[in-house]
């Protein structure tokens, strides 16, 4: 593993971070192959710092492919070269995912572009004819990690595949170079990109007990659309929603378990004690809706599905650092 590589990584995945159209809070992760070890983003780090810190964790991936091999319950946690990682940091949820496929660079963003198609009743053959003629698959929603990887090896079945849609979830990419993924992500979000709905944010709405204004005043526009307010209050659209804002958001005054309370005609209020990463998901969810054309079908989540989030170990470890 030559320092440059991994720094090159590093600047990459720093710019993807700082972008909140591809990545928000603790979300996305990308990863490097090099003489047999897989770098992988850390469990609950956010791309965007990247630079600033240690982010990376060294995993053989030799032992991880074998694991995934004999459908072992752990593939990961036994693979991690502890000597080289002195900060103890934890492989991201999808390390399975990154080891499973084939490219040296592999990219997993949360593409507002991407989940406002994959959230579609139709979104898989909208995608389809967006991404036409690239080495593609769609694989439907699944809990991220092990189950999400088993979906993606029956799809890959010896095919070239450079491009993964998750449904009700993001994107990935997978390409021999830093500059190579940068090309194909971009080629992907200029294909799936869709007209923007853009309301002008009004004033913070009446303070309620209990809850705070948001950091990114465009929150307040899932409140100014009916369309938008009945979706975000009918259920979840993606897993990030969930850990980090809890279910579905919540019509005002009838505060529920979501830590996102809608206005409606007013604004938007978060929980408060609710920090950054409720902020990020917040304004996320505001930039989906608004490229989500009001005759669209969408698919929401079941209760069991964001249970199991909710109940996830993983996920409470990474619920756990955005507390910290």
């Amino acid at each position: 593993m030559t320092p440059d590589a991994l720094r090159e990584l590093a600047a990459f995945s720093a710019e993807l971070g700082r972008d909140p159209e591809q990545v928000q809070a603790a979300g996305g992760n990308t990863s490097l192959k090099a003489d047999g070890l897989l770098w992988v983003k850390a469990s609950g780090l956010w791309l965007a710092d990247a630079l600033q810190r240690e982010l990376f964790v060294p995993v053989a991936l030799a032992p991880v492919l074998d694991g995934i091999a004999a459908q072992a319950a752990d593939p990961v946690t036994q693979a991690v070269v502890a000597e080289r990682n002195p900060a103890s940091l934890r492989p991201s949820i999808e390390t399975t995912l990154h080891a499973l496929l084939p490219h040296r660079i592999v990219v997993h963003t949360h593409s507002v572009r991407t989940i406002a198609l994959a959230i579609r009743a139709d979104g898989k053959s909208r995608i389809a004819e967006r991404l036409a003629g690239l080495a593609r698959a769609w694989v439907p929603y699944c809990k991220p990690g092990l189950p999400l990887t088993a979906a993606v090896a029956e799809r890959l079945a010896g095919r070239r595949t450079d491009i993964l849609v998750l449904g009700n979830h993001g994107l990935v990419v997978g390409a021999d170079t830093v500059p190579a993924a940068d090309a194909l992500l971009r080629e992907v979000e200029r294909r799936l990109d869709a007209p923007v709905e853009r309301l002008m944010s009004p004033s913070a709405p009446a303070a309620v007990p209990g809850w705070r204004a948001p950091v990114h005043p465009m929150v307040h526009t899932l409140a100014l659309d009916p369309h938008r307010a009945a979706r975000a209050c009918t259920g979840s659209l993606y897993p990030d929603h969930v850990i980090f804002l809890g279910p579905a958001a919540t019509a005002a005054p009838e505060p529920g378990p979501s830590k996102l309370l809608l206005e409606a005609g007013r604004g938007a209020c978060l929980a408060d004690g609710s920090g950054p990463s409720a902020d990020e998901l917040a304004r996320c969810l505001a930039l989906v809706l608004e490229r989500v054309p009001a005759e669209a079908v969408l698919h929401y989540l079941t209760a069991a599905e964001e249970a199991e989030l909710l109940n996830w170990d993983a996920e409470q470890y990474r619920q756990a650092l955005a507390k910290r």
